[in-house]
């Protein structure tokens, strides 16, 4: 398994409010290896379900923000991934499910070897594109 989402955070993990845990045990039915962390001023699980790598994000109330689910680049639809590989070697994948909205977001790089993060949303527009 590739473990994308946990070397991106150097925080100690913690234990969040009973109204976040509460929620997400609901909600997802087989977690697995949890882990807590704040950031940005939510709440982050990073757990593994069904063999993907996820991240659920909690505001301080305890509503789920969105779930940044890690895939194989192979996953990817078909127009998002020639989308994305209009620019360059894609390194990773990422959907974002946010509200009843879907995103992309591909790490890529170019022929120089520098790396990109690209957003796109469920149609294939071209969100943001940022220098890593």
């Amino acid at each position: 398994m590739d473990i994308f989402f946990k070397n991106n955070f150097n925080e100690e993990s913690i234990t969040p409010p009973d109204e976040v845990t509460e929620h997400f045990f609901s909600y997802f039915s087989n977690p697995l290896n949890i882990e807590w962390y704040i950031e940005n001023n939510s709440y982050e699980a990073i757990f593994y379900e069904y063999e993907y790598e996820k991240i659920a994000s909690y505001d301080q109330k305890g509503n789920l923000i969105h779930v940044k689910t890690n895939i194989p680049v192979e996953q990817l639809p078909q127009k998002i991934f020639e989308i994305a590989d209009s620019f360059g070697e894609i390194m990773n994948a990422i959907i974002i499910d946010e509200d009843s909205e879907t995103f992309y977001e591909i790490i890529f790089r170019d022929k120089e070897l520098t790396r990109f993060d690209l957003l796109l949303d469920q149609n294939g527009k071209i969100l943001n594109k940022q220098k890593l």
